[in-house]
C-alpha cells in the first residue's frame, strides 16, 4: 500500500518527512491542500486539527518530527545509542527554535515593530543560531551529529531552504561549512531526486504549524 503525507502546497515543516520518505524509497503520495476551503474542509475530520499527516501500513501518524523519528529509525538515521539519539533530537530541537524565532515575525502585519523584529532576525538571532550549527559541523566531519549522516542533517537541510525561501535571502553566505553541508545532503540519493522534481513554495505562503 503506498503511503500518502498530506501537507500544505507548500514545504514547511512537510518536506523533511518528505524527503525521508524519498531517501528511503518509500512509494508516498504527496497531497497538498489549499489553505482555504481544502484545509476547512478536511480539518474537522482530523484526530488533530493540524498537519503533516502520514498514513502508512494502515494507520495514520501525526506530529512531524515523532513521524521524522519513527522514519529515521527505520532508515538507520536515529544514531547508534541513546546518547546519539538525544543529540540529534537536541540538534533538531535547537533548528526548530530557530524557525520560530524568525518565520513568525516575518508574517506579522506591516509595522515599525516588525522591521526591527526582521532586521533582528537578519542581524542577530539567525547569525546566532547558525554559528551554533556551524561549529558543530565542524567538530563532526562535516555532520550535525555523530561525525555520520542522520535525520537533523535533513531537517537542517529543509529548514535552511524554507527560511532563506521566505527571507528572500541566501542566509548560509556567510558560513561556508554550512553551505558544503547544503551541498553535500542536497546530492545524496533520494533526497536529490525530490528536490528537483518538488513544486516551487507560492509567494503567500504562511506558517500554519505553530
Amino acid at each position: 500500500m503506498v503511503a500518502k503525507l498530506t501537507y500544505f502546497a507548500m514545504s514547511g515543516i512537510g518536506d523533511p518527512i518528505r524527503l525521508l520518505l524519498s531517501y528511503s524509497n518509500i512509494e508516498f503520495e504527496d497531497i497538498r491542500i489549499g489553505k482555504g476551503e481544502d484545509w476547512q474542509k478536511l480539518k474537522p475530520t482530523l484526530k488533530l486539527p493540524y498537519l503533516p499527516m502520514l498514513e502508512m501500513d494502515g494507520k495514520t501518524h501525526f506530529q512531524t518530527f515523532a513521524i521524522c523519528r519513527y522514519l529515521a529509525r527505520k532508515a538507520g538515521l536515529n544514531g547508534s545509542s541513546e546518547e546519539e539519539g538525544l543529540a540529534i533530537d537536541a540538534t533538531v530541537d535547537t533548528l526548530v527554535d530557530m524557525l520560530k524565532k524568525t518565520v513568525l515575525d516575518y508574517f506579522r502585519p506591516d509595522s515599525e515593530e516588525r522591521s526591527k523584529l526582521l532586521k533582528t532576525s537578519l542581524e542577530v538571532t539567525i547569525p546566532f543560531y547558525l554559528n551554533v550549527f556551524e561549529k558543530q559541523l565542524e567538530e563532526n566531519n562535516g555532520y550535525l551529529v555523530a561525525g555520520k549522516f542522520t535525520w537533523a542533517d535533513i531537517v537542517a537541510l529543509t529548514l535552511v531552504f524554507y527560511i532563506s525561501g521566505i527571507f528572500k535571502v541566501d542566509i548560509l553566505a556567510n558560513f561556508p561549512k554550512l553551505k558544503e553541508h547544503r551541498q553535500k545532503i542536497s546530492e545524496l540519493p533520494g533526497i536529490k531526486e525530490w528536490l528537483e522534481k518538488r513544486p516551487a513554495d507560492p509567494e503567500d505562503y504562511k506558517p500554519l504549524f505553530f
